[in-house]
């Protein structure tokens, strides 16, 4: 974002924090002392947005949560450039959390037209509706910055959906090649590439480096770290490891009860029902809720292969 360069030092720290994803550190720094609130409405704007953000990613999501209802009181909004940049946050950080009803409400809520999203929010979109030919193409354009970058909180998430819908074709070496492109951007929330990773590496039969890469991923920010928690519960059971998969389970609901967002819920609900621990069908029909089509597909080959 150019308004960056428009902020007072704190929060340009703050985003620095960010860039290098730092994200608890920068939510610290805000923290100490919100004097940046007062600096100047360009401050105000982006020290309160990357304090959201840096909270949420760190599982704490009452402040997002309330910046996001309360929109009318977002700074500068009435301003075309800093409204539009706001939105395409929100936006952005409601498909990294597997959100798409959530982010389509809000941009039909504010009447911003998805050609107004960058090419990795786009790709997320086309993966969760389940069009993998555009949400592919979105992708390799964003990773080669063919369009327009900005701050781009979403670029890591956006290649983990991808490389979820080229493994859903069998197409692992593809994967492979983009996650090489996209670990070469130095994309902030980088854990979400372990994740997608390991899922080539399952693909590939290396369950053991998979395993060590998912755990790697869990020791860090929050956001994310429900699929992980999901994929090692779901490789301990192939190798009838129920303990870990118990594991696993207890992760996932000290995360629901933190950060109770939809795909949360659903990872939690999934490892249950393979554990056998509750009926499939509050799983499936969170699953169907959602409208997620690669989604519903694991869930539901999961849900098989366990009985």
């Amino acid at each position: 974002m150019d308004a960056v360069q428009e902020t007072g030092s704190m929060v340009s720290s703050a985003i620095a924090l960010c860039r290098r994803d730092r994200w608890t550190e920068a939510a610290d720094l805000l923290a100490e002392n919100d004097s940046w609130r007062t600096e100047s409405p360009v401050s105000a704007m982006l020290g309160e947005l990357f304090g959201g953000l840096a909270e949420l990613w760190d599982g704490r999501c009452a402040r997002f949560g309330a910046n996001l209802t309360e929109r009318e009181r977002w700074p500068l909004r009435t301003v075309p450039r800093y409204r539009n940049d706001q939105i395409t946050v929100y936006v952005s950080a409601l498909l990294v959390l597997g959100e798409r009803a959530r982010a389509e409400k809000l941009l039909a809520d504010e009447e911003f037209p998805e050609t107004g999203l960058r090419d990795g929010e786009r790709s997320m979109l086309a993966a969760m509706r389940g069009q993998p030919a555009r949400a592919i193409d979105f992708a390799r354009r964003a990773v080669t910055g063919r369009s327009p970058r900005g701050y781009d909180i979403g670029s890591a998430a956006t290649q983990l959906s991808t490389v979820s819908v080229l493994l859903s074709q069998g197409r692992a070496t593809e994967a492979r090649e983009l996650l090489t492109a996209a670990r070469a951007t130095a994309p902030t929330l980088a854990h979400l590439l372990d994740i997608a990773e390991a899922r080539v590496d399952v693909a590939s039969g290396e369950t053991d480096r998979a395993v060590r890469r998912l755990h790697a991923a869990t020791r860090g920010l929050a956001v994310g770290t429900d699929i992980a928690w999901a994929e090692l519960a779901e490789l301990a059971l192939r190798r009838n490891d129920r303990a870990s998969a118990k594991q696993a389970l207890g992760a996932l609901e000290d995360l629901a009860t933190a950060m109770p967002t939809g795909r949360v819920l659903l990872h939690r609900h999934l490892v249950r029902a393979c554990l056998g621990e509750e009926p499939a069908g509050e799983c499936l029909w969170l699953a169907r809720e959602r409208g997620q089509p690669l989604e519903l597909a694991v869930v539901t080959e999961r849900l098989a292969r366990h009985g």
